[in-house]
């Protein structure tokens, strides 16, 4: 019902097979459709942070007295959306993880593909270990999530950490994410037609931009295929009627198998974006 609210409040249009220019603000129009209702919070803060391309628009939520911390990396395909789109889910989720957010602006596809999203997100997560002094929080209770594409760029950031040896992320939390650029699984074949707002056909184009026009991933941009293991607790929610939703499936196998400490919850009957 959400979802065909959404559809209703504006003109229809399709982002593949529109200039990225013309089709991302009214993407993200459709996305602030869900931002009512925002909660306040003791203190919410925009300001830049130093990224590998330049500036990059950050924002921190702060409840009183947080307890802990979270790097947030938003949804919408790696091509559209921002922290204002987000902005009502962080609120939401820092109120009720007790947890100050740090949203990030990490750049799009397909002006910047892979690397460059999750290049970002590493400069932000090392950005918010750095600084976790300086603002108060607890420098042992910081970790990252994500929503969608930003669920995979999360868990790229521990990925990639742990390869290099720096401080990972101590758990993560992904919901509905798109974890490899792979269109034959039984959630697709059986809700990708667009019935429940999001379509195999869409997931594709957004992969395919994510990647620089191709859909050969590295590993870690499917970490569906990567090793991962030494990863801390991981977290997965799940819309049934997701057509990705096979993918967080998959990814609870492969972590078991990886002896990585994972929580799963499955929402009956939600869509994909519902954390909006």
């Amino acid at each position: 019902a959400a979802r065909a609210k959404q559809a209703a409040s504006a003109a229809p249009f399709d982002i593949t097979k529109m200039p990225i220019t013309a089709a991302r603000p009214l993407a993200n129009a459709m996305a602030m459709y869900f931002n009512d209702g925002t909660p306040a919070l003791a203190q919410v803060e925009t300001f830049e942070i130093a990224g590998p391309g330049g500036p990059l628009r950050a924002r921190l939520y702060r409840p009183e007295a947080p307890k802990r911390a979270v790097l947030y990396l938003h949804g919408g395909g790696w091509a559209t959306c921002n922290v204002d789109t987000h902005d009502s889910l962080m609120r939401r989720l820092a109120l009720a993880g007790d947890c100050a957010v740090l949203g990030l602006d990490f750049r799009l596809a397909p002006e910047h593909p892979f690397p460059a999203p999750l290049d970002d997100a590493i400069a932000a997560w090392r950005w918010l270990h750095a600084n976790a002094t300086k603002l108060a929080l607890p420098t042992n209770q910081l970790g990252v999530a994500g929503d969608s594409a930003g669920a995979n760029l999360a868990i790229g950031v521990s990925l990639r950490e742990r390869d290099v040896g720096h401080e990972m992320p101590r758990a993560t939390a992904c919901f509905y994410g798109a974890f490899a650029p792979t269109f034959n699984t039984s959630s697709y074949r059986e809700l990708g037609d667009g019935r429940f707002g999001l379509t195999t056909e869409r997931m594709r184009w957004y992969w395919t931009q994510f990647l620089g026009g191709t859909l050969a991933a590295p590993l870690l941009a499917r970490p569906l295929d990567a090793n991962l293991r030494g990863l801390a607790p991981i977290y997965l929610g799940i819309a049934a009627l997701d057509p990705i939703a096979d993918d967080s499936r998959a990814l609870t196998q492969r972590l078991a198998a990886a002896n990585t400490d994972c929580e799963v919850d499955e929402w009956p009957g939600a869509v994909h974006g519902l954390m909006q």
